[in-house]
């Protein structure tokens, strides 16, 4: 035997960092996982919710068996999370619920946006019923929100379990001492209170007004980049490792921006009988399937994009760790 085989274990040397090729191929990895997802909802998901309408939108509220098309889109969010999770391997669970992300978003790319949309149920209300009420339903608006995020938030459930399935089965860790119950509801709740504040602003910058057109470039940008910005902002900020928190975020800020910004009433019904075309606010430009996704995309890439940050200014790992952990 050689020097170098009776070397002891402790003698040899720490294993290096992830090189080029294996952080390339993790990259690819990725990228094959979230256009698997885009295809699979381009093409099936239309299949499922495209609009009745081929100038509207994509909308539960506009399909006759809304209830039977979302358990078929809840099969296919069980389907592209778990592909996803496979293709990036061992320590991805979060890019399950991202690729659900992706899939939906790519789904909202082949229809209208909310104009149409908002036309559509102008021109199709049906009798007797109130033109405001049925053009522009907030309370639907909302209630659609969440079900896409509760849609997304399925992926963390698959995600987890097919991640599983690359990781050992290990020996029960010893008990913990309990943590401070108050400080993980300030954490929690000061992640939320920044972060509704920071998308806030940024999407009424970053979405057109009133006197301009809706693009779909600019709306994606825009909702994906504010809740982005935020996430990272309120990660250095505060002590929280979940997801969940923010995602609520997203769905707390598009509530209120179907709220306070839908337009009047009045202008519904005057639009109903004039048939004049309706200027909607910046923050209700977005629908609800555009918050949801966009949102989570934003949510769920901070951590790639911290890395990217770190990576451009030098910082290793457990200098990034460390820094996250000190603010």
């Amino acid at each position: 035997m050689t020097q170098a085989a009776t070397l002891s274990a402790a003698t040899l040397p720490a294993p290096a960092h992830a090189g080029s090729g294996t952080i390339l191929i993790r990259r690819l990895r990725f990228l094959a996982a979230m256009g698997v997802a885009g295809v699979i909802f381009y093409y099936f998901g239309w299949w499922v919710a495209r609009p009745p309408d081929p100038l509207s939108a994509v909308a539960l509220m506009t399909l006759d068996q809304g209830v039977i098309a979302m358990a078929e889109l809840l099969g296919l969010a069980v389907v592209v999370s778990g592909l996803a999770v496979a293709i990036c391997g061992a320590n991805s669970a979060e890019r399950g619920p991202l690729a659900v992300a992706v899939g939906l978003a790519t789904l909202a790319a082949r229809a209208e946006h909310m104009d149409k949309l908002v036309l559509y149920r102008l021109t199709s209300a049906p009798q007797g019923s109130a033109a405001a009420d049925f053009a522009f339903p907030t309370w639907a608006f909302v209630a659609e929100t969440w079900l896409w995020l509760a849609l997304i938030g399925v992926g963390f459930v698959v995600g987890r379990w097919v991640e599983s399935w690359f990781t050992p089965v290990q020996t029960p860790a010893p008990m913990r001492p309990a943590t401070d119950a108050g400080a993980d509801i300030r954490q929690s709740g000061g992640t939320v209170a920044i972060s509704v504040a920071i998308a806030w602003i940024l999407l009424s910058y970053f979405v057109a007004g009133y006197a301009y057109p809706i693009e779909r470039g600019q709306i994606y940008f825009g909702v994906a980049f504010a809740f982005l910005a935020a996430s990272l902002i309120s990660h250095w900020l505060f002590q929280l490792r979940t997801r969940t928190w923010l995602l609520v975020v997203v769905g707390l800020v598009a509530s209120a921006a179907y709220v306070y910004g839908g337009p009047p009433d009045e202008m519904l019904e005057a639009a109903a009988k004039f048939g004049f075309f309706i200027p909607l606010a910046p923050l209700a430009r977005p629908l609800p399937i555009e918050y949801a996704a966009l949102g989570a995309i934003g949510v769920l890439i901070e951590r790639d994009v911290m890395e990217l940050l770190a990576a451009m200014f030098g910082i290793g790992p457990a200098e990034s760790d460390s820094a996250s952990g000190a603010a």
